[in-house]
């Protein structure tokens, strides 16, 4: 994103502890942030609606980003919350880790 211009994200909904120790880890906010692309906070907030049972605006953020053929293979309504999904995020966030 340029500079000045923010994107949406988990933490502009007031996330749980719990729903933090999902998407964020040990990480924290920062490190969460750090080089976060559009569609991952897109894919993210599709994944925090899911869990909040929120399946209308979970698809909504789902239907904004914008490569629909990976929402398609990789994010489907029973599959928001797989555990497919949780080790890409950790592997999303250890990879931020390590070029850090």
């Amino acid at each position: 994103m340029s500079e000045g211009v923010s994107m949406e994200t988990i933490f502009d909904h007031d996330p749980t502890a719990e729903e933090l120790r999902y998407f964020v880890g040990v990480y924290g906010k920062d490190r969460y942030l750090s080089g976060l692309s559009q569609d991952e906070a897109l894919e993210d907030l599709a994944g925090l609606f899911a869990m909040r049972g929120d399946a209308e605006r979970a698809t909504g953020y789902a239907q904004r980003i914008a490569d629909q053929d990976y929402v398609r293979l990789n994010i489907s309504n029973q599959d928001f919350m797989s555990d497919t999904a949780a080790r890409k995020r950790l592997s999303r966030a250890e990879s931020r880790s390590k070029a850090a």
